[in-house]
């Protein structure tokens, strides 16, 4: 994968724009595809990161487990809450202790993306990428890539959004490959990268309790950005064997839920 990313321009256009005519999507999707898995081919290959980071979210139900449709175009990484706090998350507080416990956290894993994931970032990606911190999320850090497509809707960069307040709890290791390794593999010595990712029927309950966190949502309260793409995917999950799979672990709806209580009340 890494000898594409060094192709020169031409080629990687050449490569990504018949990828996009035989799928019958943009030159730029494909691109952006590419460097999505690229990426996280470098992050979950280096020893300092893989142990540490957990893929989750929209992007891993389209690349892990080809549940959804839509392209997401951003990587949603769990950073390992040990590494911003002695403390032990799970512990019972009160109300104002978890608040507190909870901004600490939130403050110190700011501090842990800038001055330690992002130097690591920025080596093991350069010089094909260049990293740098959000200007308006401390939590996300965006990766430029060399894009040889513009698109009027798709930024050529990648946002990781990494945060220490999620749980690691299913997850597994699986395969991972972009649109041109998968209609091209001859082209690549090593076509699939291993990501460690929170399995999907987690992800179906963190999604079926954000929908009835907003059908619950106070008539004062406006809704927030984006949220149709939750309502997008927990419908494509409920086609697939992930629901059954979900329905069957209500335990797992229970430690969902509870985890939301503690971390994420509503204000």
């Amino acid at each position: 994968m890494h000898k594409v990313a060094l192709l020169s321009k031409e080629e990687r256009a050449e490569l990504f724009a018949e990828t996009a005519r035989q799928m019958g999507t943009t030159n730029a999707i494909v691109e952006k595809d590419f460097w999505v898995v690229w990426v996280l081919s470098q992050v979950f290959a280096d020893a300092r990161l893989n142990k540490i980071l957990m893929f989750k979210g929209g992007t891993s139900l389209s690349k892990v487990f080809d549940l959804i449709g839509r392209f997401s175009e951003d990587v949603d990484l769990i950073l390992d809450w040990t590494l911003v706090s002695e403390e032990d998350p799970n512990a019972a507080r009160t109300n104002s202790r978890q608040n507190k416990f909870n901004k600490l956290v939130n403050e110190s894993a700011k501090a842990y993306i800038e001055n330690t994931l992002l130097p690591i970032l920025s080596e093991i990606l350069s010089p094909v990428c260049q990293c740098k911190i959000d200007d308006k999320d401390a939590f996300s850090i965006n990766i430029k890539y060399p894009s040889v497509f513009d698109d009027a809707y798709l930024r050529s960069e990648i946002l990781l959004e990494i945060g220490p307040l999620a749980s690691w709890l299913p997850s597994e290791e699986y395969e991972v490959q972009s649109f041109a390794a998968k209609y091209f593999p001859k082209l690549f010595s090593i076509p699939k990268c291993k990501v460690n990712t929170i399995v999907a029927k987690r992800t179906f309950w963190e999604k079926a309790t954000i929908l009835h966190h907003e059908a619950n949502r106070p008539e004062a309260s406006e809704m927030p950005l984006r949220y149709s793409r939750h309502y997008y995917d927990l419908a494509m999950m409920a086609k697939s064997a992930v629901k059954d799979e979900a329905l069957h672990n209500l335990k797992l709806l229970e430690n969902v839920v509870e985890f939301k209580k503690k971390f994420y009340p509503r204000g």
